[in-house]
């Protein structure tokens, strides 16, 4: 399960009861994150990570996880990401 409750990153989605996260996970890097874990397609439905998921099904640890928002980490507001959060659920 992710800790992402008090987690500086972490945004409600409206009319969810999911999150998202609005760290900027580089894709490229080779460091353990919750884009790299592996989940089962029958739970994938419930973790469209960072876009719309349950912290249940991520792994035990973010590195991301910050009290305090750095701007430079930050991924900028985009209206695709926040329609991606908003239709995530309905795969």
């Amino acid at each position: 399960m992710l800790p992402c409750d008090g987690c500086a990153y972490c945004r409600s989605i409206p009319g969810d009861s999911h999150i998202s996260c609005t760290y900027f996970w580089d894709p490229a890097s080779t460091e353990a994150s919750p884009l790299t874990h592996p989940v089962s397609p029958r739970v994938s439905q419930w973790y469209v990570f960072p876009f719309n998921y349950d912290p249940v099904w991520g792994p035990d640890t973010c590195a991301a996880r910050a009290e305090i928002a750095d701007p430079a980490t930050t991924r900028p507001p985009h209206p695709l990401f926040d329609l991606f959060s908003i239709l995530g659920r309905r795969r």
